[in-house]
């Protein structure tokens, strides 16, 4: 047999629509499929027990498609360059493929792997249509600001958009005779725990949740993707919920924007071609924190606008134990942290308000929302859920101008005009009369159950301002 290549997955956790598998089968060789745990991941401070738990089912479905082919996925515990050089030592492995990752871990992680192998190492493209670099204003420097990237991303977006095409077979794959496979783990030999019930991962599954949304429900979004709702009864309302997915690579974005391309050819009026319009340009929004981060790393713990840094932001734990709780008097913000701490996920339009109401109502420092939502979420992504708590807080690149600021009470009820959504996730209030599902505390009688509102909006509507201004005025001088 001859020398065999290795395809090392990461955020890219499926077998279709893959560039370096692509490329790794198209060598020639018998091609190792390898997954690595690496102990500084495993060990962040950002690692989040049902993101493992979901990303451990999604190997599980990898593996299982591999199974179809008489192969397996072959699983090391390890740093990656001593556990790679390992396998190569043992398996005579001429070449190293995989697809490329933003963050300044994974940046630092590869170069140093790329620096160190004496065999080939081919990188990709895979996981943004458009990498950081390829979208630059005119005079070669990075947007600070989304619309005009994604104007510019428009323009260029053809130039990236190849489908990996290739087959599978049982003799394009290593059969690892003679190579130690230490197989997945479940989540307590990884030192975690989690009762959350994680989607499905399969790629059949997959396959049917985006067929569901470009044949149908796409058409729905630009008009339903703000509003909350029971999501026991409309679980997925007019979102996708392909987050997760994406953030696994379990679906490649590029896959989900041909089928975009084909709901727009076929939306048979002006509404629904509007909705797959403004559908794409989320795909753009992650994106573009994608490209922000990669070229202002500092962004992981420092806020993109320096003249911010002076902010005084408040140190009070027991407010932001409320706020992580749910349990702060505010309905929709309750509802929201409840239905996070419950299943891993949180409608967007709510993000932006629990992260409003924590930076702007309780004048908390977006890091401390931005770090309880990575080790949460089950999408947790670092660019985006960094440029999203940016965004809210008014620290950011693009960001929503500090005196700009949610009033819960209004998004409430413009966002969850019934309260099904509050009474999904709040049992306290589900007997509440609807003129007070907003504000329970100006019933008649209050549920003795549930927390008065910790912090008077207006007043800290006020302290914001005052807070932001004073900041302003000490870069100036």
């Amino acid at each position: 047999m001859s020398a065999p290549v290795i395809i090392w997955f990461r955020r890219d956790l499926r077998l279709q629509d893959n560039l370096a598998l692509e490329a790794a089968l198209k060598s020639g060789a018998a091609v190792i499929p390898l997954f690595i745990f690496d102990p500084n991941i495993l060990n962040s401070r950002r690692i989040s027990s049902v993101r493992l738990k979901f990303m451990l089912s999604a190997l599980e479905s990898l593996d299982g498609s591999l199974r179809a082919y008489g192969r397996r996925l072959l699983v090391r515990h390890g740093e990656a360059l001593p556990t790679l050089q390992n396998l190569i030592e043992q398996s005579g492995a001429t070449a190293l493929y995989f697809n490329t990752d933003y963050t300044p871990f994974a940046i630092q992680r590869d170069a140093a792997v790329s620096e160190a192998l004496s065999i080939g190492v081919h990188t990709y493209h895979d996981r943004l249509m458009m990498p950081p670099g390829s979208v630059m204003t005119n005079d070669d420097t990075p947007y600070s600001v989304y619309s005009p990237f994604k104007r510019k991303w428009r323009e260029k977006r053809d130039e990236r958009l190849h489908i990996a095409q290739y087959t599978i077979s049982a003799e394009k794959l290593h059969d690892l005779e003679g190579l130690q496979n230490d197989g997945l783990p479940d989540l307590h030999a990884l030192g975690h725990s989690s009762t959350v019930d994680v989607p499905q991962t399969s790629a059949e599954y997959v396959s049917s949740l985006l067929d569901r949304w470009v044949d149908e429900r796409i058409y729905g979004y630009k008009d339903g993707r703000d509003m909350l709702g029971d999501p026991h009864t409309a679980p997925l309302s007019a979102t996708s919920f392909f987050s997760p997915y994406i953030r696994f690579g379990i679906l490649s974005t590029r896959t989900i924007y041909w089928h975009c391309r084909e709901a727009y050819e076929n939306a048979t009026d002006k509404a629904g071609r509007e909705s797959v319009t403004k559908f794409v340009d989320e795909i753009i929004w992650h994106e573009f924190y994608t490209h922000v981060l990669w070229h202002h790393p500092h962004v992981v713990d420092h806020n993109f606008n320096e003249k911010y840094d002076a902010i005084q932001w408040r140190h009070a734990p027991d407010m932001l134990a409320a706020w992580q709780n749910g349990m702060t008097g505010y309905p929709i913000v309750d509802a929201a942290m409840r239905q996070l701490n419950a299943t891993g996920w949180m409608h967007n339009r709510a993000r932006m308000v629990v992260a409003s109401f924590l930076t702007k109502d309780l004048l908390i420092d977006w890091r401390e929302g931005e770090l309880y939502f990575m080790r949460r979420l089950l999408d947790g992504d670092l660019a985006n859920n960094n440029g999203g708590w940016q965004w809210a807080a008014g620290t950011g690149t693009d960001a929503q101008p500090y005196f700009r600021i949610f009033n819960p009470l209004s998004q409430s009820q413009k966002f969850d005009p019934t309260g099904a959504y509050i009474r999904a996730w709040i049992p306290e209030l589900r007997d509440v009369a609807d003129r007070f599902i907003h504000e329970p505390h100006n019933a008649a009688t209050p549920p003795n159950n549930y927390p008065a509102p910790i912090v008077d909006h207006q007043l800290a509507r006020q302290a914001a301002l005052q807070m932001f201004e004073a900041a302003k005025k000490s870069e100036v001088n």
